[in-house]
């Protein structure tokens, strides 16, 4: 559909045809058309370029951690926040889809990293290729969709959803997630996406990097390997302003560096053994700690609940009906009978699973209640449509798709967020 500025100059002549004789109005119709074209590439051009970019696990205070120069330059000509707020449960592929579509979990379908819908019959599994490219799983409408229903262009380079054909659309450009794609390569080519001499080229891109969250989980981010990890980043975020200053997109393109969730160290003085409460053996477990969703058969489930209730110690335990409202998660078909919420930094598991791997759980790990701080992901904004060295207080991850529209100069098709929670980053 035209905007209003488009429609001006049709209306205008289909006036002038009505009451003027047509010879004199054929001059000016030409002129009208002429004048629509040009208002139709002024629409198009009234927004800068957007780069979304996800540091999969980068906790909102690994910036303090070392020294980040590049990251530094973004920073203070621009906007960070004390902690972007993830959804919960605070893993990545709910998190990453709720960036995306501005929508809860129970709102877009994405559940877990792993869920089973009891409809389809079917589980997911963020290994299983197959169930990640079917779309019957993604609900809501994915930012790369808004923006080409409106006539722009979009490129995924990686972000979850983006490998299924949502709403039976795909964005112009997009890729199937392949982590042995050197991340140089993954930059390379989004600015070419970015930059290309054609009717493709985008006005809204995605990137993707998963080594720091790599690096958390196996050495917990109080590591020196994660430090390692962090300059890695910065490193790359150097290589990312060089190109762009390279190919005349620097001061013309708003940079958005998020993450999915934060991260916080395991210990086994820190494991509640399932066995202690109830025989596993009743249960189905559809997805593991720190948040373990089961189900389980109804004739056993009151019994199931009250024993879990009874022994609640370092967790929580809710039926499905019952979960708090804040976590957005219990009005969806694919959330479990019973959840157990673990306390920060508790690991939940079987005494089969304690007695075959003795040695764990190591590392870290994420998922823990969205309101630990420790989860909180980073978030910094930098381009010609943001304020320069500010810093705002945590919000929700939700607003990030109401931030992208309003900067496009797009209409949001409705989400969970508010361009009212964020706009006070924008000039």
């Amino acid at each position: 559909m035209k905007n209003k500025t488009q429609r001006i100059p049709y209306v205008l002549g289909f006036l002038l045809w009505r009451f003027m004789d047509r010879k004199r109005i054929s001059v000016l119709l030409i002129v009208f058309v002429l004048t629509g074209i040009s208002c139709t590439s002024q629409t198009k051009q009234t927004h800068n370029k957007i780069l979304l970019i996800s540091f999969d696990g980068f906790r909102a205070d690994y910036l303090s951690k070392t020294e980040t120069p590049n990251f530094d330059v973004l920073v203070e000509g621009g906007v960070t926040s004390e902690g972007m707020i993830p959804v919960f449960p605070s893993k990545t592929f709910p998190n990453h889809y709720a960036i995306a579509t501005g929508l809860y979990p129970e709102n877009n379908g994405l559940v877990g990293n792993t869920m089973y819908d009891p409809d389809l019959d079917l589980m997911y599994r963020i290994g299983d290729r197959e169930q990640v490219e079917n779309p019957v799983w993604y609900q809501g409408e994915p930012i790369w969709n808004t923006v080409e229903k409106n006539g722009l262009k979009a490129g995924t380079m990686f972000w979850v959803g983006s490998e299924a054909p949502v709403q039976n659309m795909r964005p112009t450009f997009w890729k199937v997630y392949d982590g042995r794609v050197p991340n140089e390569a993954r930059i390379d080519t989004v600015i070419n996406w970015m930059t290309i001499d054609s009717p493709d080229q985008v006005d809204f891109a995605t990137l993707y990097f998963s080594f720091t969250d790599s690096d958390g989980h196996r050495y917990g981010p109080e590591s020196q390997e994660v430090v390692e990890s962090i300059k890695e980043a910065d490193k790359l975020v150097g290589y990312l302003i060089s190109e762009m200053k390279s190919n005349d997109l620097w001061g013309k393109t708003d940079i958005i560096i998020v993450s999915d969730h934060g991260m916080y160290d395991l210990s086994q003085d820190r494991i509640i053994v399932l066995d202690d409460y109830i025989n596993p053996d009743d249960i189905t477990v559809v997805s593991s700690s720190p948040v373990l969703g089961m189900n389980v058969a109804p004739d056993k489930l009151e019994n199931v609940y009250q024993a879990l209730k009874t022994g609640e110690e370092n967790y929580r335990v809710y039926k499905k009906e019952d979960i708090p409202e804040r976590y957005h998660l219990k009005n969806h078909k694919r959330v479990t009978d019973l959840i157990m919420v673990a306390d920060l930094g508790y690991f939940i598991n079987t005494k089969d699973y304690f007695d075959r791997f003795p040695d764990r759980p190591t590392g870290a790990t994420h998922g823990f209640d969205n309101r630990d701080k420790e989860m909180y992901a980073i978030f910094v904004a930098y381009g010609p449509d943001f304020k320069e060295g500010l810093k705002v207080k945590p919000f929700e991850n939700i607003h990030v798709f109401e931030l992208i529209a309003n900067l496009l100069g797009i209409p949001s098709p409705g989400t969970d967020g508010n361009i009212d929670s964020v706009k006070v980053m924008l000039k």
